[in-house]
């Protein structure tokens, strides 16, 4: 017997499905979620010089992909950083993060923060 046709009737048994296995990270996305997203960080880049806004327009339009929308996020900032400064550049950034909840695996989600505060320890 091959081995794929014992792997393919192992999945068969196991409830599993070998035509169509969902991605590990399955995220539902819509061509409108990706132009609401383009359209954001484009608008963020206007206050910026030409340049860094051709630069910018040129990558955005080019992503294929939420995901890929997401980490463009480090160069719309460093544009913004250079041409207004990081707070301005964080702001900017920070008006169209929630548009990837849910596209993007963790974002949306509050992060977890140490309590770094004693919790009733008394040390003597």
């Amino acid at each position: 017997m091959e081995r794929s046709s014992w792997i393919q009737r192992w999945f068969r048994t196991a409830g599993g499905s070998v035509a169509h296995p969902a991605p590990a990270c399955a995220t539902i996305f819509t061509e409108s979620d990706l132009r609401a997203i383009r359209a954001a960080m484009t608008l963020a880049m206007g206050p910026c010089t030409e340049r860094h806004r051709l630069r910018a327009a040129v990558r955005i339009e080019l992503a294929a992909s939420a995901l890929e929308l997401w980490l463009l996020r480090a160069d719309i900032f460093q544009y913004l950083a250079q041409d207004l400064g990081q707070q301005m550049a964080a702001q900017e950034i920070t008006r169209f993060t929630p548009l990837f909840k849910g596209l993007v695996p963790g974002v949306g989600h509050a992060p977890e923060s140490a309590d770094n505060r004693a919790h009733e320890r008394h040390l003597h």
